[in-house]
C-alpha cells in the first residue's frame, strides 16, 4: 500500500498532477487535503479570506442596533444594524488594546469595550474614550472599528474579508438573473439551525454536488422521487463564481407524495420540474425549488471539523397560512433524516481518508461535479487561478 502521510513538499504542484487529468482519468484529491493543518490554513488564507461568505438571513438583526458576533475563521466579528438601517461588519477587535468588544448576540445603543469603556457608534466610529482626550497625536476619528465588506443578496447576509475583492453583484455573475424569478429577496426566513460534522468542511460540499450517493445513502427519503435527468455546470453558460447542477423531477423533495404540501411557488412551468442547487462560493449550498429557498452556510473548524447552518425562506404569503406551522414540521423532520445521513457519510470518509495507507480514488459520470470543485480548490490554493 501507498502511505499516504503529508509529504514536506505539500504545496508543489506536482503533487496534484493527477487530480488534473479529464475527469474520467483523473485521481481524487490526497487524503491529507482533508487532514493537513497546514494546508487548511492555506484554504482559509487563499479561499475564506478571500471569497464572499455566507452568515444568514438579514432577518438575524431586526432592529436598529440589533447586533451579532461571531468567529468566522479564526476572526471576531461583529455584525449590526446601524441608525440608517444599514448593516455593517467589523472585526471584533478594540482599536485600543484588542479586547473583543461584543460577545453573543441582542441589541445595543453603542457598542462599548468592556476592558477600558471606548465606546463606538453603530456605524463603527469612536465616540468616546474615558479619562482620555483627544490630542495633536490621538485622534478618534483614527480610531474607529476596522470594517470589512458586507452586501445583501436573496435576502441573505454576505461579508468579505478582502478589502480589495470585487462586488458581491460582479462576483455572482449571472445568478441573481437566473433566480430572480423565486423572489426570495422578499421571502421570509422560517427556520435557522445549526449542525456539527466531525469531517472537513469541502467533504460535505463535495456531498452536495454528489448524485452518485443519492440512490444508496438517501435509500429511503431522497431517493422516493425519480431524478429524470441532471444537468452538470458548464462554465461557458453559468457565468459566476458558483458551480451548480439541476435536478429534474415532479413536486417537491420536501415532504412524500401522503403529506400535505407547501404551495408552488409563482414561477413559469420551465422553473417548475425540479430543483436549481448552486454552490456559491466559498461556503453557500443553496437550493431553489418548487415551494422554497434554502441555503446552508459551511463553516470550518480546522481540517476535521465545520459546522452548518441552514436557512429556509417562504413567501410571508405561506408563513401567514393558518396551517403553516403544521406543514413546515414535517419538512423540517424530513430535512432532517436526509441531513444526518449526509453528516453520517461525510463523517465516514473523514475516518476513512485519516488512514496512512489510504490510497488516491477516481470519478465517475455521476461525480463529475466533485472533480470540477476539487479543480476549483487547487487553482486557488496551490496556483493557477486568481486569488
Amino acid at each position: 500500500m501507498q502511505d499516504m502521510l503529508e509529504p514536506e513538499n505539500l504545496f508543489d504542484p506536482r503533487n496534484f498532477d493527477s487530480v488534473r487529468r479529464r475527469f474520467d482519468v483523473a485521481e481524487t484529491l490526497p487524503a491529507w487535503c482533508y487532514t493537513s493543518k497546514k494546508f487548511y490554513e492555506r484554504e482559509r488564507d487563499r479561499i475564506f479570506f478571500k471569497f464572499w461568505n455566507c452568515i444568514g438571513h438579514q432577518s438575524r438583526l431586526p432592529d436598529v442596533g440589533s447586533y451579532i458576533s461571531f468567529n468566522f475563521c479564526g476572526v471576531p466579528l461583529i455584525v449590526v444594524r446601524g441608525q440608517d438601517r444599514e448593516i455593517r461588519a467589523f472585526i471584533n477587535s478594540c482599536p485600543h488594546r484588542g479586547s473583543e468588544i461584543m460577545e453573543g448576540e441582542g441589541t445595543c445603543r453603542v457598542m462599548k469595550c468592556p476592558y477600558h469603556a471606548w465606546a463606538f457608534e453603530l456605524d463603527g466610529k469612536l465616540m468616546a474614550t474615558p479619562l482620555f482626550e483627544e490630542s495633536a497625536t490621538f485622534k478618534m476619528a483614527d480610531h474607529g472599528l476596522k470594517q470589512i465588506k458586507l452586501d445583501l443578496w436573496a435576502g441573505m447576509m454576505w461579508i468579505n474579508l478582502d478589502l480589495d475583492a470585487q462586488d458581491l453583484k460582479s462576483y455572482l455573475g449571472d445568478l441573481p438573473e437566473r433566480t430572480k424569478l423565486w423572489a426570495a429577496d422578499d421571502m421570509v426566513c422560517v427556520s435557522r439551525r445549526e449542525y456539527p460534522v466531525a469531517a472537513n468542511w469541502k467533504l460535505y460540499l463535495e456531498n452536495f454536488s454528489d448524485g452518485y450517493h443519492v440512490p444508496f445513502v438517501h435509500q429511503h427519503t431522497l431517493n422516493f422521487k425519480k431524478v429524470a435527468k441532471r444537468d452538470f455546470h458548464d462554465p461557458s453558460i453559468h457565468l459566476g463564481n458558483y458551480l451548480m447542477h439541476y435536478t429534474y423531477f415532479d413536486g417537491t423533495r420536501g415532504v412524500r407524495e401522503h403529506q400535505k404540501k407547501l404551495p408552488e411557488l409563482d414561477l413559469p412551468p420551465e422553473l417548475k420540474v425540479g430543483t436549481f442547487f448552486p454552490v456559491v462560493h466559498a461556503n453557500t449550498m443553496m437550493s431553489f425549488a418548487i415551494d422554497m429557498v434554502s441555503a446552508t452556510e459551511v463553516y470550518p473548524d480546522g481540517p476535521e471539523k465545520c459546522t452548518l447552518v441552514t436557512s429556509n425562506l417562504v413567501p410571508k404569503s405561506t408563513a401567514d397560512l393558518p396551517d403553516f406551522k403544521e406543514i413546515f414540521a414535517q419538512y423540517m423532520a424530513n430535512g432532517d433524516v436526509v441531513r444526518n445521513e449526509d453528516v453520517i457519510a461525510a463523517q465516514r470518509q473523514q475516518k476513512g481518508l485519516s488512514s496512512r495507507f489510504n490510497g488516491r480514488g477516481c470519478f465517475t459520470p455521476q461525480d463529475k461535479l466533485v472533480h470540477d470543485y476539487n479543480l476549483w480548490i487547487l487553482d486557488r490554493v496551490i496556483g493557477n487561478a486568481a486569488p
